[in-house]
């Protein structure tokens, strides 16, 4: 009998010529769609720039898989060096999640100005709220133990239609405005107050911190972080237009992410360049609402959780820290608050960038 190896001359030297060629058009185009949607690790794209031994120590600790442009920054103290391939240290990247620091850092700022308290309930923010999800307060939002689902409740079956093929088609999933993040409060059910990770926690959050301030999510990002700190090249996009995509991890295009009201939750833009001022800023504490990265309570069996903001505390050094993803994007930023030392790695593809946290080790031995 024939082994999968070891065709018989049957099923294929006795074949047709014309069948034969048809079948050998067809496994030919088969094996380029599967090329092209398969994640192959087909190394860094594009020419290095910034520092060598950087870029070489990025290129170790990512390995290889289909990267497009990456760029990094490292920090130590007050130096800060930078390197990447196809981008530099001013190429414009989707941080995902990585936001949420900001929207953290909205919350804190905004207790500082008198503005709301830790423990402000949503029924203070929207009185017609009534029920359990009135009595969820910001601080538990801001430490991803409210109780609030994932993700944003669907405003209509045709919505979650859309969202669930936004997956496939590498499109934005984010459909809903502001108003539909506040009326999915009016359906959701509220689980217990445990950890759990949630986007529409810091969807929510980023609307309360508007709602009670009386200004729109990007003006408070642009007026009272990035502005004050000089971060010119950090923003909340409010359109598609014009803005650069990403890729999936196999090196298909995927669309630019807005997320429209779900903006707070991971929809800024942002630089090597900025990202690296904004860590050194949250590290020293001269950031407005710095203390959101002060960890106050365990989330998992390593990880402590300030306002957004993870601490990891079985490794050497600590790490505290923060990643995002989005459709065609990957990011991540780090630092020891003892040593001083930390990590910025921005990625336009779906590629993780985690283990660039390696480096900050590295770097301390």
């Amino acid at each position: 009998m024939p082994t999968i190896d070891s065709p018989s001359t049957s099923t294929t030297t006795g074949a047709p010529p014309r069948r034969r060629i048809a079948a050998i058009i067809a496994a030919a185009l088969t094996a380029v769609v599967l090329a092209a949607i398969t994640p192959w690790p087909r190394g860094f794209q594009g020419a290095p720039t910034g520092d060598a031994a950087l870029m070489s120590e990025l290129e170790g600790a990512l390995g290889s898989k289909h990267w497009q442009h990456v760029a990094a920054a490292h920090i130590d103290g007050d130096e800060v060096t930078f390197a990447g391939t196809g981008a530099n240290e001013h190429t414009e990247f989707e941080i995902g999640s990585i936001t949420k620091t900001f929207t953290a850092a909205l919350f804190a700022d905004a207790i500082d100005r008198g503005e709301i308290d830790a423990d402000t309930r949503l029924g203070e923010v929207w009185p017609r709220l009534d029920g359990k999800v009135a009595e969820v307060t910001l601080e538990s939002i801001a430490m991803q133990r409210s109780g609030l689902p994932s993700q944003v409740p669907a405003a209509s079956f045709g919505d979650g239609v859309a969202t669930t093929l936004a997956n496939y088609l590498h499109t934005d999933p984010y459909r809903g405005d502001a108003a539909d993040v506040v009326a999915g409060l009016g359906s959701v059910e509220v689980g217990k107050a445990e950890p759990e990770y949630s986007n529409f926690g810091f969807a929510v959050l980023g609307q309360a911190i508007a709602e009670v301030t009386g200004k729109d999510y990007a003006d408070l990002v642009a007026e009272r972080l990035t502005e004050p700190l000089g971060m010119e090249e950090t923003f909340v996009p409010n359109s598609a237009e014009g803005l650069s995509h990403g890729y999936t991890a196999s090196g298909l295009p995927a669309a630019p992410w807005t997320m429209s009201g779900s903006a707070s939750a991971g929809a800024i833009r942002s630089t090597t360049h900025d990202m690296a001022i904004w860590l050194r800023a949250v590290r020293d504490g001269s950031a407005p609402g710095a203390e959101a990265a002060e960890p106050r309570k365990d989330f998992d069996d390593s990880d402590r959780i300030g306002w957004a903001w993870f601490t990891t505390e079985n490794r050497s050094p600590n790490l505290t820290w923060h990643n995002g993803g989005t459709g065609g994007y990957r990011s991540f930023l780090g630092f020891d608050a003892e040593s001083g030392r930390g990590i910025v790695v921005l990625n336009d593809s779906a590629n993780d960038v985690d283990v660039a946290a390696s480096i900050i080790s590295k770097k301390g031995a």
